[in-house]
C-alpha cells in the first residue's frame, strides 16, 4: 500500500502526544492533519482515509466522537484507532470498540503497531478513493 496517498487525522488536545503521534505517522509515509479537538475533528473526518483518536478530549469524550462519526453515511466505515493514557482499562477499551472504534491502543502507543494497524485497516476498507 502506498501510504503517501493517504491522509490520517490525528486528534489529540495534548500538544506533545499530537505532535508525537503525527510525527511517527509521517514519519512511516503518511499525510498527516491534526485537530486538537472533537469538534475540530468531526469537521475533517470526511477528507482523511483514517483517524486516530484520543479519548480524553476537552470538548467531546473520543467515545461521542467516535459514535458521531459512525452515524454518518459518508464516513460510517471510516477507520478509527482510539488512544488513551487515562481510559485504559478493559471496560474502557470495550466502551471504545461498542462505540465504533476499529481498535483501542493504551499510550504510549508504539509506532510499529500503530502503523501495522492503520495499514490493515485502511487496505482492508478499500480506503483507496479517499485523500
Amino acid at each position: 500500500m502506498d501510504r503517501t496517498k493517504h491522509s490520517v487525522l490525528v486528534v489529540d488536545d495534548n500538544e506533545a502526544s499530537l505532535y508525537a503521534i503525527s510525527r511517527m505517522l509521517r514519519a512511516g509515509g503518511y499525510n498527516v492533519i491534526e485537530a486538537g479537538g472533537g469538534a475540530k475533528a468531526l469537521e475533517l473526518v470526511e477528507f482523511v482515509s483514517a483517524v486516530v483518536l484520543d479519548v480524553h478530549l476537552p470538548d467531546l469524550l473520543g467515545f461521542e466522537v467516535c459514535r458521531l462519526v459512525r452515524q454518518r453515511e459518508a464516513t460510517a466505515e471510516l477507520p478509527i484507532v482510539c488512544i488513551s493514557a487515562m481510559y485504559v482499562s478493559k471496560v474502557d477499551q470495550e466502551h471504545g470498540m461498542h462505540t465504533g472504534a476499529d481498535a483501542y491502543m493504551p499510550a504510549p502507543i508504539d509506532p510499529d503497531a500503530l502503523i501495522a494497524t492503520l495499514d490493515q485497516l485502511i487496505a482492508g476498507r478499500g480506503a483507496a478513493a479517499r485523500h
